[in-house]
């Protein structure tokens, strides 16, 4: 009889564990996912960082995360990672037990080859119930993207066209610029001379800071970028014009000269983790003047974002970023015909304009 009674007694809580565990089987668990960084190198590995905590006094004999990649990405894991039947990509899964207010966290490698912007689709977090009969699960974060910036084209025409054109805009501003007037501070680089730094500001405990010089003649730069084409087969073009970019964008941060790139190219964006495209979007994409590490990465973003169909034709981004009453020089960066771009373009006086296309000789042009 007493067995009878321990044994109904059992039955009982083990349908009590049961119920309340089908009812509250992802109570106390959270879970998240952070990139490495936003700007993940080609065919470089970047680092996804992923946690699971219990939050609760009690233990969870079975939790999961589950997360799908797609194609794009390449893993070295192989233990945690299944591949589609159909192809459609990879889904991994770490599945593991948590004691009381216990924290568990993965770093999944992943690798991606090609310029672009990739979203990271949203991480599941899911539990069994007591007797290991059903599975619940629940998205745990919001979408998030990785950007890959294109790589570095570096040919000899180009590196002899922006060694005269930078060699110009160099000697300009370290010759002609006033050190009596600051107009401001930033972060020092190594292309600074020591007479730029301010030793009141560094003492402040930011770091070496220098002075931002009063200079009527200090070089800025405006980049622009339109690479279109309406053939997938010539679709190469447009993202020569990208590393060229690239390129041209890190040889003038070497050279310390303040730079402003604009590209010519549609875009999506993620807002609160939500996807949102449209007109209010199609617009190109620019930075602000400067330079600095950054700034660097910001021109690294926009290169890595650009979708490659244009935002506006060229003759109308020419004019709104390159206007009448500039007083840059200008680097164009195209897949257009020279005698196309250049009327476009109204150089004021002593400054430099140099036209670079990824399958022509580059020509560089002073005005009077």
């Amino acid at each position: 009889m007493t067995s009878l009674v321990f044994a109904a007694v059992l039955v009982i809580l083990v349908l009590v564990l049961q119920a309340y565990t089908q009812k509250h089987a992802l109570d106390g668990l959270e879970a998240g996912m952070i990139p490495e960084d936003l700007l993940a190198e080609p065919s470089e590995p970047v680092c996804l960082h992923l946690t699971l905590r219990n939050q609760k006094g009690w233990p969870r004999p079975l939790v999961f995360l589950k997360l799908h990649l797609h194609p794009s990405f390449e893993m070295q894991d192989a233990d945690c990672v299944q591949r589609d039947i159909l192809g459609k990509g990879h889904t991994v899964q770490y599945v593991t037990w948590l004691k009381p207010h216990q924290e568990a966290s993965w770093n999944l490698e992943v690798c991606l080859t090609s310029r672009g912007r990739y979203l990271l689709e949203p991480l599941y977090l899911g539990s069994g119930d007591f007797l290991g009969m059903n599975e619940q699960t629940r998205r745990a974060t919001a979408l998030q993207e990785l950007i890959v910036p294109p790589r570095e084209r570096s040919l000899p025409a180009l590196d002899a066209a922006m060694g005269g054109f930078l060699g110009e805009l160099s000697a300009n501003r370290f010759l002609y610029q006033d050190p009596i007037l600051t107009a401001g501070y930033r972060p020092y680089t190594s292309q600074d001379p020591m007479r730029s730094i301010s030793w009141k500001q560094s003492a402040r405990g930011m770091g070496l800071i220098s002075k931002n010089y009063d200079a009527t003649t200090e070089p800025r730069v405006t980049v622009l970028v339109h690479a279109a084409t309406s053939l997938e087969e010539q679709m190469q073009a447009v993202e020569d014009c990208y590393s060229m970019a690239r390129t041209v964008c890190r040889m003038l941060e070497e050279k310390a000269i303040s730079y402003r790139l604009a590209v010519n190219s549609t875009f999506d964006v993620l807002i609160h983790g939500a996807l949102v495209a449209g007109n209010a979007w199609n617009k190109p994409l620019e930075t602000g003047q400067g330079y600095g590490p950054e700034h660097f990465r910001r021109a690294l973003e926009i290169l890595g974002r650009a979708t490659g169909q244009p935002a506006e034709p060229c003759e109308r981004f020419c004019t709104e970023y390159f206007g009448p009453g500039t007083q840059d020089s200008c680097i164009m960066i195209t897949t257009e015909p020279e005698e196309t771009v250049r009327p476009y373009l109204h150089l004021p006086a002593g400054c430099s304009l140099l036209i670079l296309r990824p399958d022509q000789p580059t020509e560089k042009e002073d005005a009077p």
